[in-house]
């Protein structure tokens, strides 16, 4: 059996390391092949995918190594049968294997595909060969038959491979295929926290920390704020009606024993839509939620306190009707409508109809053009 020495064992355990370090998955595969060449040498070092159904194969090289160039390409899809360790699968998902392990020298010189036309040519005798371990020889059957990538490495050299650079690319075959589910992993998640951040930046968040000082405010939460109070907001600064209101809720939020207890939002109306500010309370920071609604004519005018029907009443003395029109179309008496007219008058401190629609438009900040 084939032992490493003290410098080999070594150089493979700072190898593992740096393994773990790789993060990119744009440049895994230079930078494995950089990693696996300082640990067994070789001329044409490769990472490989290689589709079983259409049965082509990809190549990335080191950035000084010549590659095999399209021409040699076209060779290693014809011949992809004949190869010994492609028709030796699923026996060579085991480890790494090299050509001298199926065939003999007189054997492979007589391959016209893979010899003749592809490793003479640049000067090889040799090839190792192994496969990242996403595979396993049980699922070869189900595999041959679905469109299945396989990842590997192949070196390429004039002479053979030792067993100690067969135990070397042993051991550090399962850390390759770990490193590679990382950079994976990592390019997932920054895509999810590119999208969460698009995502963000359309709704209205103010984050705020246990002390109430603003961590963060998105542009929409920030194009809202400005819009809705007349003094400057700074992404540093909650206006000071909004700091206000945060500080009470938050102060209530404390002292309530159950923190998920829903707190009522703050809404502040303008020119027929109202901007609803609600707390969150998450550990140890505060969330304000911004939305923004459209204000209906009718939703608005409940906010002056009249009741209901009082509402009705003058919501319809704004589209311009007179009494017997209005008791015509809420079913009333006239004399009904003018009582109610007379409570409205009574209620918003005005003398006429004119005075009662100027009252509104300016309370509710509403204009004319959107009545």
């Amino acid at each position: 059996m084939e032992h490493l020495t003290f410098n080999d064992t070594q150089s493979l355990l700072q190898g593992i390391q740096t393994l773990y370090t790789f993060s990119d998955l744009e440049t895994f595969a230079v930078d494995a092949l950089t990693l696996i060449n300082q640990l067994v040498p070789s001329d044409i070092p490769t990472f490989h995918t290689t589709g079983l159904w259409t049965r082509q194969v990809s190549h990335s090289f080191l950035p000084n190594c010549p590659g095999f160039g399209p021409e040699l390409d076209k060779v290693i899809d014809r011949h992809f049968g004949e190869h010994p360790i492609v028709h030796h699968m699923p026996q060579t998902f085991h480890g790494a294997y090299q050509l001298s392990d199926f065939v003999s020298q007189q054997e492979l010189h007589r391959l016209e595909g893979l010899y003749q036309q592809f490793l003479r040519p640049l000067d090889l005798e040799e090839q190792m060969t192994f496969f990242l371990p996403n595979t396993s020889p049980g699922s070869w059957r189900k595999m041959t038959q679905t469109d299945v990538t396989l990842m590997g490495f192949s070196l390429n050299r004039p002479q053979r491979f030792t067993e100690r650079d067969r135990l070397i690319l042993n051991l550090l075959r399962p850390h390759l295929h770990q490193a590679y589910e990382n950079a994976q992993c990592h390019r997932q998640l920054q895509e999810d926290l590119s999208s969460l951040q698009q995502t963000l930046n359309h709704l209205g968040l103010v984050v705020l920390n246990s002390e109430g000082q603003v961590q963060r405010v998105t542009p929409q939460a920030m194009a809202w704020l400005e819009g809705y109070f007349p003094k400057p907001t700074s992404t540093s600064q909650l206006p000071d009606h909004l700091w206000a209101w945060a500080k009470h809720q938050i102060s209530c939020a404390t002292l309530e024993s159950d923190l998920s207890k829903a707190q009522l939002p703050l809404r502040i109306e303008q020119a027929g839509r109202q901007l609803v500010i609600r707390l969150v309370v998450e550990q140890e920071q505060y969330l304000l939620l911004l939305e923004e609604q459209t204000l209906s004519l009718s939703k608005s005018l409940e906010l002056l306190g009249l009741s209901q029907r009082e509402t009705e009443v003058l919501f319809w003395i704004m589209q311009g009707k007179d009494n017997k029109a209005i008791a015509l179309q809420l079913s009333l008496a006239t004399s009904t409508v003018r009582k109610h007219l007379e409570s409205i008058y009574g209620k918003l401190g005005v003398q006429s109809r004119t005075e009662a629609i100027a009252y509104t438009l300016a309370k509710l900040g509403l204009n004319i053009g959107n009545t």
